[in-house]
């Protein structure tokens, strides 16, 4: 069977769209705290931020925006994941490792 490919576009979109409802979703508490002292603030209001941006970059013709923005919640995510690694895989782990797969797509395929 063949792919679909004209559902690409709509797929791409999903995608902006649960990265961005995931993002506020789990940070927005957070920043809303406004403790604007702690780490967990910065890397909160960062990981929002450049969620939007990548969003947003979906509007723009060029992949400059998106690719961007995806490349710092990669690395952002990262050290997320970094901080808060634990030998054994749980389900907060994995849902942050779905997330960094997504920023990593983004990365590598921009607007297309």
């Amino acid at each position: 069977m063949k792919p679909v490919k004209s559902l690409l576009p709509a797929s791409r979109w999903l995608l902006r769209i649960s990265v961005l409802l995931y993002t506020v979703l789990i940070y927005g508490n957070t920043i809303l705290a406004m403790q604007y002292q702690t780490k967990p603030f910065f890397i909160a209001a960062g990981m929002v931020l450049f969620a939007v941006l990548l969003f947003a970059g979906g509007f723009t013709s060029k992949p400059a925006l998106t690719v961007v923005s995806a490349l710092l919640m990669l690395l952002l995510g990262l050290y997320v994941f970094y901080l808060h690694f634990v030998p054994a895989i749980n389900q907060g782990q994995a849902i942050k490792l779905l997330l960094l797969s997504v920023s990593l797509y983004f990365v590598s395929s921009g607007n297309k």
